[in-house]
């Protein structure tokens, strides 16, 4: 059986696609931050075979391939369109919307101490005049984000600035608001999720980023003796998160990010979703390269 092969547009910004209201096009400085992902994300999930495109490439220079993205937002396909590869299918941009917010994660519970998506002034305006559980102030991040991007922390007073980004977020939708803790380690854990609902999951990965919450690297957990439980928590909450996103229509890639942080008297306690990605990311192939094919 022959492989196929895929023209795959990378989308990197797809977030923010996915948070504006309508007619979304990227801003020149957020292409160029972006673009120097893309080598190392082409390299991880595209084929020998497989060819990249954007909104530069020639009308029908893909045609007859089957046409795969980052994330299938409009603008996405559009482009493998334009290229003359024919989209695989995928959920509508009213679940991929849904699914990617963060406000969807929240709904599943939160698993840090104090954490909330607020959809009102006076909810955030409390829960930023109040201390956080953990950590030292409060991390706001708005409804759709990525890389750092859409975030602000917030010390023990919030200024005006604080506050306007705030309402911001407010007029999106919600932010998320949570404690700003000391990251120790991060992970990551990788699935595909059938249009039926079966689920198929990788194994659990280490990420690097930078302090903005930007990716480095990835590459598979060597286990320690202090997360000796680690893989097994993590599987269990994608598990859970697979069937709540199977059951608000979604299916293909996804990902939960996690991380291990610093409390007060420095032990160590584990985060296990501060995200969900209902898409590809950049560590996917590293967790789960069966699932590319």
């Amino acid at each position: 059986m022959a492989t196929r092969r895929f023209a795959w547009v990378l989308n990197l910004d797809a977030d923010l696609e996915l948070g504006a209201s309508q007619g979304y096009a990227p801003r020149r400085t957020i292409k160029e931050a972006l673009a120097v992902y893309v080598p190392a994300l082409a390299r991880s999930l595209l084929g020998p075979e497989d060819v990249l495109v954007d909104d530069t490439t020639p009308p029908r220079a893909a045609h007859g391939l089957v046409g795969r993205a980052f994330c299938p937002t409009p603008r996405a396909l559009a482009v493998l369109r334009r290229a003359g590869a024919e989209p695989e299918p995928s959920p509508p941009i009213d679940v991929l919307r849904r699914v990617n917010s963060r406000a969807f994660a929240s709904a599943l519970g939160p698993t840090l101490p104090g954490a909330a998506f607020v959809t009102t002034l006076a909810e955030a305006e409390a829960l930023l005049a109040s201390s956080p559980p953990v950590g030292h102030g409060w991390r706001v991040k708005r409804a759709f984000g990525m890389s750092g991007h859409n975030q602000r922390v917030v010390a023990a007073r919030a200024s005006e600035a604080d506050r306007a980004f705030v309402r911001g977020g407010l007029a999106e939708g919600g932010v998320q608001i949570e404690p700003n803790v000391s990251i120790a380690r991060e992970y990551g854990l990788h699935g595909l999720l059938a249009a039926d609902g079966r689920r198929d999951l990788g194994r659990v990965v280490r990420q690097r980023c930078d302090a903005r919450g930007a990716w480095l690297s990835t590459e598979l957990l060597a286990p320690l003796v202090d997360e000796a439980t680690l893989a097994e928590t993590l599987v269990a909450e994608a598990t859970r998160v697979a069937g709540a996103l199977a059951a608000a229509g979604y299916s293909g890639p996804f990902g939960i990010d996690a991380y291990s942080y610093r409390t007060a008297d420095g032990t160590l306690a584990l985060q296990p979703r501060s995200e969900i990605n209902a898409r590809y990311s950049m560590g996917f192939a590293v967790g789960f390269p069966s699932g590319l094919r």
